[in-house]
């Protein structure tokens, strides 16, 4: 269990987040939802160690997150960050292969097991046919492929991804959703993720943590979370909710200018 307790970041005199507490379980994907702005990138961050924390604690099974090195921090926690155009002249298995960095020995060198979950990352993330070929001649949505194989091939028990489907097309969006969805079952996964599409942390995320002005709003199931009368004071817009006719879940969308 990866467990936030009364989280508090703060940029100067600017508190971003105030008194946020949730934990993540094993195999489960947690999404943080919310307007720009409300925190959610910040909590990523804070929890990878990029940024650090004002007050509160980040445990895993007990263990301070806080008083680890970056070595032993990288053994528990992988992030898959934001898309950008990658450039550089490695391969997508170099790329793939600094997943192993916490995991090799002080020379740096790759051993068997290595190699294998660098294989077994690139052949689950559907990456064969692109092992040679320069990160920088490939799609946005490849790249995104690459960024999670790597966080796969560091294999962590929890992993983070910030907006991971920012600038994908339809297509990539579910591949990728759905991959991260049968990893966490499969390979028994804290995921927590931040993200802007209310439908697909509606089909894909187990629970929801909205985010508002900085405090946890609500947490919960998506049905319980995603509801009209929520959504509309938080992001403060007329919005429609109604419920898949096969599956239950809902499906969000702005109701403005559609008649009362």
């Amino acid at each position: 269990m990866l467990e936030l307790k009364n989280i508090t970041i703060a940029y100067g005199d600017t508190i971003a987040v105030k008194n946020v507490s949730f934990s993540v379980n094993t195999g489960e994907i947690l999404a943080l939802i919310g307007p720009n702005g409300v925190g959610k990138t910040s909590l990523i961050r804070a929890v990878s160690g990029i940024i650090p924390i004002k007050s509160g604690s980040i445990q895993f099974q007990g263990h301070d997150l806080m008083s680890l090195s970056i070595g032993e921090r990288a053994k528990v926690l992988s992030v898959v960050p934001q898309v950008r155009q990658m450039g550089g002249a490695f391969t997508v298995k170099q790329a793939v292969m600094m997943g192993r960095t916490p995991h090799m020995s002080w020379a740096g060198h790759p051993g068997e097991r290595d190699y294998r979950a660098v294989n077994l990352a690139i052949d689950q993330t559907n990456l064969k046919e692109f092992t040679d070929r320069q990160i920088a001649s490939l799609s946005g949505g490849e790249q995104q492929r690459v960024l999670l194989a790597r966080a796969l091939a560091q294999s962590t028990p929890v992993m983070l991804l910030d907006e991971p489907t920012n600038h994908l097309d339809l297509q990539h969006q579910a591949i990728l959703m759905d991959l991260v969805k049968t990893l966490s079952k499969s390979k028994n996964l804290a995921v927590l993720m931040a993200i802007h599409d209310l439908n697909l942390v509606s089909y894909f995320a187990d629970r929801v943590a909205l985010l508002f002005n900085g405090r946890l709003h609500h947490l919960g199931l998506p049905e319980d979370v995603m509801r009209e009368n929520i959504l509309r004071e938080v992001y403060q817009i007329p919005i429609e909710v109604i419920r898949h006719p096969r599956t239950g879940s809902p499906i969000i969308f702005p109701s403005t200018g559609f008649p009362a």
